[in-house]
């Protein structure tokens, strides 16, 4: 009977911790979906991948920073009229792997509510999903999106910021398709490589018979 009960608990455990998981870096391994997100946008490149999408006829989720979308409101806005998703990247792009200043729990929430304000007043949208620079993820960033009530998105595959040619990256990128992975692409800059090959790549994703879906439809977040 004492075994039955150990069982039970453990089972009911486990089913609490799959409801009020937090974070994510990929989706379910059974489904051929996959997901593109961008970061640190909107930037000098966005108008072209906005453009790169709405040809293909695939939805994506834009991690924006609120500084950019403070300085460049209207490109924020066009990405929201596309029908694509928006996350929450932090207000100022802070690296909080080397932050060590006393403040940093403190710093970390008002990175996230400062730019879910921006959000909010300049999109008309309350985000709930986050993604930190430089994909920080220990406890003390969870534990802040955990209390504002959103999931903390990571990636399983991106390398647009190294330094390979164009035709090296599309190579990684193409590799490293698979059920639920999502790409992590840049927006900020230019980005002249990603975008010789984002249509192409999106062609290759749709040809192996994958679907291209938001993160929260990659992961069934509401």
């Amino acid at each position: 009977m004492k075994k039955i009960i150990v069982l039970i608990l453990l089972f009911y455990s486990i089913a609490c911790f799959a409801q009020t998981k937090m974070f994510y870096a990929d989706g379910s391994e059974d489904v051929k979906k996959i997901s593109l997100t961008f970061d640190d946008g909107p930037g000098k490149a966005t108008k072209q991948i906005l453009e790169i999408l709405e040809e293909k006829n695939v939805k994506a989720t834009f991690f924006m920073l609120g500084a950019r979308v403070v300085d460049d409101p209207e490109t924020a806005k066009a990405v929201v009229a596309a029908g694509h998703e928006i996350g929450n990247h932090t207000y100022e792009h802070i690296n909080f792997y080397a932050y060590k200043d006393e403040d940093k729990a403190e710093k970390i929430e008002k990175e996230l509510l400062q730019c879910e304000e921006v959000i909010k007043s300049t999109l008309g949208i309350q985000s709930f999903l986050a993604r930190f620079p430089y994909g920080y993820m220990k406890s003390d960033a969870i534990e802040a999106t955990k209390k504002h009530n959103y999931y903390l998105i990571n990636w399983s595959f991106g390398t647009d910021w190294q330094d390979m040619s164009a035709e090296e990256m599309h190579v990684k990128y193409k590799q490293a398709i698979k059920n639920g992975a999502i790409f992590l692409m840049h927006d900020l800059s230019k980005n002249k490589k990603v975008l010789s090959f984002l249509g192409t790549f999106i062609d290759e994703i749709k040809e192996e018979g994958y679907e291209i879906v938001t993160v929260s439809e990659l992961l069934n977040l509401t």
